[in-house]
């Protein structure tokens, strides 16, 4: 085992005692007892309440070379009644990916007024922010005007999926439509599969299918693709030939939000959006 990774199991272990610490036998539905030496639950009871054994937890806090299967670091959340961030530290700890249960849809997220103003404060660079759905949250008018009538259309078709598929005018405003669309979907439905049963996918899906005969077939062939750096080139009817460099940001207080920020990628555009005036 590496410094490092004995740094990092250590870390885990000195993480796990701490929650263990602060919390009481009455927290976790036990009995107190008699008087205790030491603060929070005894390592036998969290152990017992997680379904492990009591050396083996007892390696874990000691930071030892041991495996911890997502399913035990799902029990012991539970029992140390982790936060959503407390537990998603313990599983980068661990070194496990943590695919437990997610808190379901309930539209879209609050977006905080610094998020929108950084949006704002990116113009005349188009700029938008994307919630786990791809709905368009907040844009600034340079990125409306690249898609012209983003303010008009309803608000639950501001969705990057419906853009590209289900607005007719896009395949010809956007040179590689035929490319672009295939990486737009493929990373739409890796989102997708990692939230399933939530409803607001099923929703834009029956809708763009609705729209676009062609969608539904493409959307069984279950393609799924990540994030990449690319050029997006435009064919603007009122400003011409458009090339952007494009950056996709996650915001540390919600990963569920991604602020997408576009770039001149040529003088020719920089002037189009009076960047060299």
């Amino acid at each position: 085992m590496d410094d490092r990774e004995a740094q990092r199991r250590a870390a885990l272990g000195a993480f796990l005692r701490s929650r263990r610490e602060r919390l009481t036998p009455g927290d976790v539905g036990l009995v107190g007892g008699p008087r205790r030496r030491t603060p929070g639950l005894r390592r036998e009871e969290v152990a017992s309440l997680s379904g492990v054994s009591v050396s083996w937890y007892s390696w874990l806090e000691q930071g030892r070379p041991i495996a911890a299967s997502g399913q035990v670091l799902d029990a012991l959340a539970g029992t140390l009644r982790l936060t959503r961030a407390e537990r998603r530290h313990v599983f980068d700890l661990a070194g496990e990916s943590d695919s437990g249960p997610r808190p379901a849809a309930t539209g879209c997220p609050a977006v905080g007024d610094h998020l929108r103003a950084t949006v704002a404060a990116l113009a005349p660079n188009p700029a938008c922010l994307l919630d786990r759905h791809w709905d368009i949250l907040a844009h600034n008018d340079a990125e409306a005007a690249i898609y012209g009538g983003l303010d008009e259309t309803p608000v639950r078709r501001r969705n990057m999926l419906w853009l590209y598929f289900g607005c007719q005018s896009m395949r010809t405003v956007l040179r590689n439509w035929e490319a672009e669309s295939w990486a737009i979907l493929a990373q739409f439905r890796a989102s997708a599969d990692r939230h399933p049963g939530d409803p607001r996918f099923d929703e834009i899906v029956e809708d763009v299918s609705g729209a676009d005969p062609g969608f539904a077939e493409r959307w069984e062939r279950h393609d799924v693709a990540a994030f990449t750096p690319a050029l997006k080139c435009f064919d603007h009817p009122r400003l011409g030939p458009l090339t952007f460099r494009q950056a996709k940001l996650i915001a540390a207080e919600d990963p569920e939000l991604h602020l997408v920020a576009r770039y001149p990628a040529d003088p020719s555009t920089r002037r189009a959006l009076g960047m060299d005036a």
